[in-house]
């Protein structure tokens, strides 16, 4: 009974490091055997879950942890850069809304949210990041998300659809708000290279997006977005180059940045690509059965637990899959020093 007990701590111990279990199990099994009650075989409730949250304990103290990540240059490297182009990316959002309200006749203000100058909250934000001034300017991506929350869930209502749309909005809002959180405390971020490029980019898009819209409609004379027409079916938008010339450039911003900052910026903008492919693809089939009914159809307990999960799933798998790469690199960069050194 008495190697039956030992056995069972032991097992239990196996949730602890290595490192921790190497120095210290030996220890903490006469420990546990001393204060055991006589004839006992299994350890008590009590034991086993007191060795659980402490091998839980050990192992969150023994890893870098958010505040490790707040404090690595890299990572603070790649929370500046979102930081900055999230935010002019959602400048370009309300700003895009208010040149297509204005090329549609004039002001068709019906196309228009109501309380559309509240967006302009990033301007300010966008103002305050770019001059350094980071209390402020975490207030101000805070109220912000704040807005996109409240504007897109007031489409819910009304249109689940549109809601589903512009999910990716609140997730894009969140995370910029948590990383001008996150560079509030610790050193100063300098701005990132090739900001011209992220801001030429977004102006781009911008701009293509209405210029599409407005002849894409018929407004001009001869359907003027077209570049090829066969039997009345548009084969080719003029816009298209310029939307190709603004992922161009943003993809030159992003590889300016170099390697370590390059993959953490496309590891902390996963979960608003895995909102937007889950929106585009998971539930095309209800927007499309949405549409077909005069009143809306409403998301269900588990649609709206989907929602919330796949961003978070979607950073945790682009994480583990980062550590993953790096660790692999460095050892294949040790075996090859170590080549060149024998």
């Amino acid at each position: 009974m008495h190697g039956e007990l030992e056995g069972r701590y032991r097992r239990l111990l196996a949730a602890y490091p290595s490192t921790y279990r190497r120095e210290y199990e030996e220890e903490m099994v006469g420990v546990l055997m001393a204060a055991a009650e006589p004839g006992s075989r299994r350890p008590s409730l009590r034991d086993r879950a007191d060795l659980l949250a402490g091998a839980v304990k050990v192992r969150l103290r023994n890893r870098p942890g958010l505040g490790g990540l707040l404090r690595d240059n890299d990572w603070r490297r790649a929370l500046r850069v979102i930081q900055i182009v999230g935010t002019l990316a959602l400048l370009a959002v309300p700003l895009r809304r208010l040149g297509l309200a204005y090329t549609y006749l004039g002001w068709d203000r019906a196309a228009f949210e109501p309380l559309w100058f509240l967006h302009l909250v990033w301007l300010v934000a966008a103002v305050v990041v770019i001059a350094g001034r980071r209390r402020v300017a975490a207030g101000a991506a805070l109220a912000g998300a704040a807005v996109e929350i409240a504007a897109v869930g007031s489409r819910y209502p009304d249109s689940p659809s549109q809601m589903l749309l512009s999910a990716w909005l609140v997730v894009a809002a969140v995370l910029v708000a948590a990383a001008s959180v996150a560079l509030v405390s610790g050193e100063p971020v300098l701005r990132p290279r090739g900001l011209g490029f992220f801001g030429g980019g977004l102006a781009l898009l911008a701009a293509a997006d209405i210029v599409d819209h407005r002849t894409g409609d018929g407004y001009f004379v001869g359907q003027l977005s077209y570049a090829v027409t066969i039997d009345g079916d548009f084969l080719f938008r003029w816009a298209v180059p310029v939307f190709l010339a603004a992922a161009g450039l943003m993809l030159i911003g992003w590889w300016r940045q170099g390697g370590p900052v390059r993959r953490r910026t496309a590891v902390l903008i996963t979960p608003v690509i895995a909102m937007a492919a889950l929106v585009t693809y998971g539930f095309a089939g209800f927007r499309y059965s949405s549409m077909q009914f005069d009143s809306p159809i409403y998301l269900r307990g588990f649609q709206w637990a989907i929602l919330a999960l796949t961003p978070l799933l979607g950073f945790a798998v682009s994480v583990a899959a980062l550590n993953s790469y790096e660790r692999v690199s460095h050892l294949v960069r040790l075996g090859r020093e170590a080549e060149r050194a024998r």
